[in-house]
């Protein structure tokens, strides 16, 4: 089942990289209970729009103009989905620190034990 992990944190790394300017953040937390993947880019963020909706397939953000950069929200959906499967909890949001979106994803480690 590992391989679902791969292709989940695949495709969020992979829209990080696609919608940022410049720079893309992944940052590993772990302690004794809880292991984290936060990935952050510099880029505009989520659309305000499609941010309540995201992880549901066929989105499309009616405020964006470089329509280079848009897609239906399939890649989110397939990440979220296949993490969620392997007990992944996934919050999508726009960052508090950077200028972009970021994806925290968390498990539990006896969850992850299990997999």
């Amino acid at each position: 089942k590992s391989i679902e992990i791969v292709y989940g944190l695949r495709n969020f790394i992979g829209n990080a990289n696609k919608f940022s300017k410049k720079n893309v953040f992944i940052n590993l937390k772990s302690d004794s209970k809880i292991t984290e993947v936060i990935i952050e880019d510099d880029g505009n963020g989520f659309p305000n729009d499609i941010l309540p909706k995201i992880g549901e397939p066929y989105l499309r953000s009616s405020s964006t103009n470089d329509k280079s950069k848009t897609g239906l929200g399939l890649g989110l959906f397939i990440g979220k989905t296949l993490l969620e499967k392997n007990f992944a909890l996934v919050n999508c949001r726009n960052s508090e620190t950077r200028t972009g979106a970021e994806v925290i994803i968390k498990w539990k480690n006896k969850d992850l034990f299990n997999i």
